[in-house]
């Protein structure tokens, strides 16, 4: 094991919470299959958020995301009618009441069955963005977890990342910036989203963490790797989402070999955890400037962490180029 990869299994309260994820995750999942839902074999249903960076604490819900396989439909056929779809919905309606979790989220607004063909055809073309295409297919490389189907989310997993890797395919001087490009919009996208709950006046900085604590992980994390030359292949990249954003981050600080950053490291990851921990006691729900205050000042230590890890000497410069130009 490498020295970052050290310090992070040596942070007790990081693999606990490790440890506990997967424990829910398992739970989740046996639930899941007890239903109807969970037994379809043209349907994946997949955990993002917290449950899919392994990150749950005691207030976390469940954010759930549909794909479906026409499996040799007509490509304007469905996979699901629309009372097959609502039977869907509401099995996962059931399963948060069975595990007795918060309901989803917008009145559950955002369930929505998504056709793989589509996850992938649509990728860069106006339906992308106004089908939610594209963040379904972000976070389904960069923070899931599956809760059915684990045939069916594997495939969905290698037929997105063949499309972001197709020009790859006998170069060894490859590095995926089509990937890089959508990775980095996804990003913006969550900084626009941010601004907008801003504007509307809901609880902004409970989001303004979220935003420069774990979602900036997940991306930044992945950045990190790819610019490390850590992934250039799209097995590279399947092998690198089974890892929670941490692991990925500290991977990639171990292929960089820079041991400038040992000790900010060790404390941003604590950082990090505190964070959680307040999540996890709801001490981010009201606005209290002494908590917020003092988790602003550990977001902005963090983010310059980040920003220093992706400006080390050790990185090649012509591929870090990419990020800005």
């Amino acid at each position: 094991m490498s020295r970052y990869s050290e310090i992070l299994s040596s942070n007790e309260n990081i693999q606990n919470r490790i440890l506990h994820s997967k424990e829910f995750l398992s739970e989740v999942k046996k639930s899941f299959s007890t239903l109807k839902g969970g037994q379809r074999p043209e349907v994946c249903v997949f955990a993002a958020g917290s449950l899919g960076r392994f990150e749950t604490g005691r207030k976390s819900d469940l954010d759930v995301f549909i794909l479906s396989d026409r499996r040799g439909r007509g490509s304007d056929e469905r996979s699901l009618s629309k009372l097959e779809e609502i039977e869907l919905f509401s099995d996962l309606i059931r399963l948060n009441e069975n595990l007795e979790l918060k309901p989803f989220s917008g009145d559950g607004r955002f369930l929505k069955v998504h056709e793989l063909d589509d996850l992938v055809k649509a990728t860069g073309d106006s339906r992308d963005d106004s089908e939610n295409l594209f963040t379904t297919r972000l976070l389904l490389l960069l923070e899931s977890q599956a809760l059915s189907n684990d045939l069916l989310y594997e495939q969905a997993l290698e037929k997105v990342l063949e499309n972001y890797f197709k020009d790859g395919k006998g170069r060894r001087d490859f590095h995926p910036l089509f990937l890089l490009n959508d990775i980095l919009r996804y990003w913006r996208t969550l900084c626009l989203n941010y601004e907008r709950d801003r504007a509307l006046d809901k609880p902004w900085w409970k989001k303004n963490l979220n935003l420069k604590f774990p979602r900036k992980l997940t991306v930044f994390s992945t950045v990190l790797a790819i610019v490390s030359k850590q992934v250039q292949t799209a097995s590279d990249f399947k092998e690198l989402s089974k890892k929670v954003p941490l692991e990925r981050l500290s991977s990639a600080l171990d292929v960089i070999g820079d041991r400038s950053f040992e000790s900010q490291f060790a404390e941003v990851i604590s950082d990090y955890e505190s964070f959680l921990a307040a999540k996890s006691y709801a001490e981010l729900e009201t606005k209290n400037s002494n908590t917020i205050g003092d988790f602003r000042r550990k977001a902005d230590r963090f983010g310059t962490f980040i920003y220093q890890a992706l400006h080390s000497k050790k990185l090649d410069q012509e591929l870090v180029k990419y990020l800005t130009v």
